[in-house]
């Protein structure tokens, strides 16, 4: 044990000498709240209703004043006629115009803007509810009680999600968690193609074995170092996205009511899951790392691993709910981090996530050891 700690040590001044590598483990989980913090602005302002500029070639009625009048004065509407509104929309002085004939109303929005598509929302709940008041007036001149026509059915939300919980804060929460996965397998990649492939490509694996280490020394304190680097990344990952959380909540309507199940077992289990991670990850990248002879080629070979790891993220944008995920290397990783902070604990999906990883890691490990005392995998 003692030649793997030599070895381990080795390893570690290695990476933290390389300004790339260290680059990668110190600076890429910042991305986590870069992205919460952007992510989270950009669907505040989607929700708060800003100061639009529209145009409209009639004359509004009394009502049609009043809906808009509801609006708090968000919406500015201006009177034009039609040639009008399309040069001040070409100018780029309104958001967009309506137009109407006769009983029709056409809305020229570009709804591919943050701008046109909130005036999209916003201008199809208006007539909609215009038209009810038309049609209730018209009910009301020919002796018919509007309820009689409108309150045939009755429609009641309840509610099913948890407090705190939405589709914004659901998804901001899950991506970080799958990102924090991602994290731990890009650092392992890196790590793993220098410390294999790019020793054989160096030529000092030769070296390494004139010491007085076995082959499974060498390779056990290779492994501890690239699951060391995992761990160290994936925690400055956790510890830069909670404040970031902190300041969404803060600072936004949005996510003002956002609720985390952070206690002491869920981070527990987190710390847990991210080791799990980091040595599965770490004993699968030696595994490919040893099958490749140049560093160019140890790249390509573990490049697939990213994209095991954003499985979860794939299957929560597709609303795909499967137990399957728990029993797939890597992709089992994010999808109990979700468990774990988006819903109760399932003690029988970490347990298959925690037997799996560890089946896997064996297994691989039992390989490797048998791989690495064979000359074409050292050179």
């Amino acid at each position: 044990m003692s030649n793997v700690l030599i070895s381990w040590k080795k390893e570690i001044r290695a990476i933290f000498r390389d300004k790339k590598f260290l680059s990668i483990i110190l600076f890429m989980p910042l991305i986590i709240p870069a992205f919460i913090i952007g992510m989270g602005s950009l669907y505040d302002s989607l929700n708060e209703v800003q100061d639009l500029k529209i145009g409209i070639n009639y004359q509004m009625d009394e009502d049609e004043k009043q809906l808009f009048d509801q609006m708090g004065g968000k919406i500015e509407v201006i009177t034009k006629s039609e040639d009008e509104l399309k040069e001040e929309y070409n100018n780029k002085n309104i958001k967009g115009y309506v137009l109407k004939d006769n009983n029709n109303y056409t809305l020229y929005l570009d709804t591919s803007s943050t701008d046109g598509m909130t005036l999209s929302e916003i201008l199809r709940r208006h007539y909609e509810s215009y038209n009810n008041i038309l049609g209730a007036k018209y009910l009301v001149e020919h002796n018919i009680e509007p309820k009689e026509v409108f309150g045939i059915i009755n429609v009641d939300l309840e509610e099913q999600a948890e407090e705190g919980r939405n589709f914004f804060t659901n998804y901001i929460i899950s991506f970080s968690l799958i990102y924090l996965v991602m994290i731990v397998v890009v650092t392992a990649m890196n790590t793993s193609t220098d410390l294999i492939a790019g020793e054989k490509e160096r030529g000092t694996f030769e070296t390494l074995l004139t010491f007085p280490l076995t082959s499974n020394e060498i390779i056990g304190g290779k492994l501890l170092a690239i699951v060391t680097s995992c761990i160290i990344s994936s925690i400055i990952g956790v510890f830069t996205s909670v404040p970031a959380l902190l300041f969404i909540k803060n600072h936004t309507e949005t996510f003002k009511d956002m609720v985390l199940n952070v206690n002491p077992l869920t981070v527990i289990l987190t710390i847990i899951s991210l080791i799990l991670i980091s040595c599965l990850v770490g004993v699968l990248a030696i595994f490919l790392c040893g099958r490749a002879k140049t560093f160019k080629e140890a790249q390509s070979k573990v490049s697939f691993l990213s994209f095991v790891s954003l499985i979860p993220m794939f299957t929560n944008l597709a609303n795909v709910s499967s137990d399957i995920l728990y029993f797939i290397p890597i992709a089992n990783g994010g999808q109990i981090l979700n468990d774990l902070y988006l819903s109760s604990i399932n003690y029988t999906n970490f347990l298959s996530f925690a037997l799996t990883s560890v089946i896997f890691t064996f297994v691989l490990l039992v390989y490797v050891s048998k791989q690495y005392k064979d000359e074409k995998a050292l050179f």
